[in-house]
């Protein structure tokens, strides 16, 4: 076996799963031109519709390490004022945009499972004064965040690689506000994929080990709790590994 990558997922546990994904993360922050298996940094962004304009005029700090999956069709529900959560912020691309769509007298909160990311994060958040942006190290199955306090919790491709899922959705429900919104840029499934295709470590970066079907996605935001779930747009880019794979922006509301 030539690495921890090429281990089956069964003998994975879920907490080893948390520690390499934040391992992993950390190299696309330490190395952003590195090869990490995935398209990473300003080439990409701008590739899945991210504004030239916009990105032309930020540090190189901010979006060399962008590793999402698409532009955020969250950016649209967020409103001046809005308390706003990023889940996997990376190096804070994302925060940098919800950031000027909240507003001073707003709030926006970003989480990553990687030290080197949030570190990353804090000093692009320093560097550009972003004085209504705080970044905390955590697991996005469990926030740092009270209940019923974000109006508005977006992620950018990291739920497929959340060992518990119905346990980040459980979260994000907790801290949303009674009219709040999740907006999920995500990789999902067109349909089941055979086991033999997703067996080891190495096929959960591969954005397939982890990833439910876009039904299943829909399905347990529903039993979660969340009402209106709407599958705002599909699509494939550079992202899906698998031809199975697409990425999915999901909307959905708190009852």
């Amino acid at each position: 076996m030539d690495s921890i990558y090429d281990k089956p997922l069964g003998e994975v546990s879920h907490e080893e799963l948390k520690r390499l994904v934040g391992q992993k993360y950390g190299k696309v922050a330490a190395c952003p031109l590195g090869k990490h298996g995935f398209p990473t940094g300003k080439p990409f962004a701008l590739a899945i519709g991210y504004p030239e304009g916009e990105l032309d005029k930020l540090p190189e700090s901010l979006v060399e390490s962008f590793a999402g999956v698409n532009y955020p069709l969250s950016f649209q529900e967020m409103k001046q004022g809005n308390v706003v959560l990023d889940i996997g912020c990376g190096a804070g691309l994302d925060l940098y945009f919800a950031s000027q769509k909240v507003g001073e007298h707003g709030k926006v909160y970003g989480v990553d499972i990687s030290g080197e990311m949030v570190e990353k994060a804090r000093n692009n958040v320093q560097n550009l004064n972003l004085t209504n942006v705080e970044v905390k190290l955590a697991n996005s199955d469990s926030l740092p965040l009270d209940d019923g306090s974000v109006d508005v919790v977006t992620s950018n491709g990291i739920y497929n690689l959340s060992p518990d899922k119905k346990a980040v959705l459980k979260e994000v429900y907790r801290v949303l506000k009674s009219d709040g919104v999740i907006c999920f840029s995500e990789i999902v499934l067109k349909q089941e994929l055979e086991q033999e295709i997703r067996k080891s470590v190495k096929d959960w970066f591969r954005c397939i080990g982890g990833a439910l079907t876009k039904d299943k996605f829909v399905a347990l935001m529903k039993e979660v709790g969340f009402k209106d779930v709407e599958v705002l747009s599909t699509y494939r880019n550079a992202r899906c590994g698998h031809e199975y794979a697409v990425v999915v922006s999901i909307k959905a509301g708190k009852r």
